[in-house]
């Protein structure tokens, strides 16, 4: 069997994902943090029934690979800065809300010990058409929502553990293509939005049942029904794509 370096690293990176699923998602009965704003059927999959979803394909492995490996080095560079100024700071802070069910994991929170001024941020990659979609000429600067809600749900979990009245929340984007990042305001209006979801979720999947296809939420968008996007696609029976 020929082994170039291209089938090694992604031996290499199954390996990785292997180890990160075994580590984080020893206990699949929790929803995840990450999926805030989607389609509910997807919990229900991943959470109640605990199906096992389809492999995602060797380049998206690899371009998953390159986000990760962004989010470290940005996280090393908070590390330091917290370290040189003698702030608190969180680091892939694992977080529960055991009411909503929800686990998950902040990507970064500098507190302030002295203050008000906390801030959540979490770190999205992109590639170039994503962030002209976003920051281009055509783009309104307009974070998807199911992104604010994911970061509302760490809100969420921060407010309550820290009593704290207020909290800033950041989406910090970063351009594969051409290393620009840029920094884009979550409103707190979403934690309230965050908590309503997250309440709407647990009640279409109550007594374990799976939530009819309905548009609006499962899915919550067209694009989710679609075997690149979504690991229950073929389990699910193509969701709304069989009904139209």
């Amino acid at each position: 069997m020929e082994r170039n370096l291209k089938f090694i690293y992604n031996q290499y990176l199954l390996h990785k994902n292997k180890h990160h699923v075994a580590v984080r998602y020893q206990d699949k009965s929790w929803f995840h943090s990450s999926s805030a704003g989607l389609c509910a059927r997807k919990h229900y999959y991943a959470s109640v029934e605990q199906v096992k979803g389809t492999t995602v394909d060797e380049n998206t492995q690899r371009i998953f690979r390159l986000g990760n490996l962004v989010h470290e080095d940005i996280q090393n560079a908070l590390t330091w800065y917290a370290q040189e100024h003698g702030l608190p700071l969180l680091i892939e802070k694992e977080i529960y809300l055991e009411d909503l069910n929800v686990r998950g994991y902040i990507d970064l929170a500098l507190l302030d010990t002295e203050g008000d001024n906390h801030v959540l941020y979490d770190i999205k990659t992109c590639n170039e058409w994503k962030w002209k979609g976003m920051f281009g000429k055509l783009g309104d600067g307009e974070p998807s929502t199911n992104y604010q809600l994911q970061l509302a749900t760490y809100g969420l979990w921060a407010k309550r553990y820290y009593e704290l009245d207020s909290i800033k929340m950041k989406l910090c984007y970063y351009n594969k293509n051409t290393s620009m990042m840029k920094e884009v305001d979550v409103s707190e209006e979403y934690i309230d939005e965050a908590q309503e979801y997250w309440s709407r979720v647990n009640l279409l999947v109550a007594d374990k049942t799976l939530p009819e296809v309905d548009l609006g939420m499962a899915p919550v968008y067209k694009w989710e029904c679609n075997k690149k996007y979504c690991q229950f696609y073929d389990v699910c029976g193509e969701g709304l794509n069989a009904v139209h």
